[in-house]
């Protein structure tokens, strides 16, 4: 009897229940400054938050004409920040009808490139990176809603491109985003 008993609760705590995830889907544009820039860039985050506080996001932002400050010696550059983050926000059943504030942050890879005016100095450099930051998300429809995002961006370690740049490649920067979220549940 005990082992039927046993045997039955073991089957009850590991049977599926069903899952309580929502997932976001959101393209972002903003602002990218602190850096080499101040101009615009774009990207997206795909999100997945249960009912509690712990979610998890891909994170893909992009900037073109990072390094343009002197349009006359730099032909093109861009720099892309590609992240998986782990993200705490508050549980949703406090935030239903508000703005869901959350804090995230996490590793990834940062590309930087940058092609000079008379092509001699090429930079096409990939190094690890980090990022954190934080915001808020509200939605004015079950299935849509707003995002609001501030988030800092760095490389890990300098790179070795010492042809390019004095010192190696270190990339870091801030962006500030916003964003329309598409939920399914």
């Amino acid at each position: 009897m005990k082992r039927v008993l046993a045997l039955g609760t073991l089957c009850l705590l590991t049977a599926a229940r069903p899952a309580a995830a929502e997932w976001h889907f959101t393209p972002m544009v903003g602002l990218t400054f602190s850096g080499n820039t101040s101009i615009g860039d774009f990207g997206g985050a795909v999100s997945v938050f249960g009912s509690g506080v712990v979610g998890f996001e891909g994170l893909v932002t992009s900037t073109p004409g990072f390094f343009k400050r002197d349009r006359d010696l730099v032909k093109s550059s861009r720099s892309l920040a590609v992240m998986g983050n782990a993200v705490l926000t508050a549980p949703r059943r406090w935030t239903e009808y508000g703005l869901r504030p959350f804090v995230s942050g996490g590793f990834g890879v940062l590309h930087a490139s940058v092609v000079d005016a008379i092509s001699i100095f090429r930079i096409h450099e990939t190094m690890s990176g980090f990022n954190l930051g934080g915001g808020a998300m509200g939605f004015l429809t079950p299935g849509t809603g707003l995002r609001f995002d501030l988030r800092y961006y760095s490389s890990l370690l300098r790179s070795n491109a010492e042809a390019a740049a004095i010192g190696g490649v270190h990339l870091r920067y801030m962006s500030a985003s916003v964003g329309l979220v598409f939920r399914r549940q």
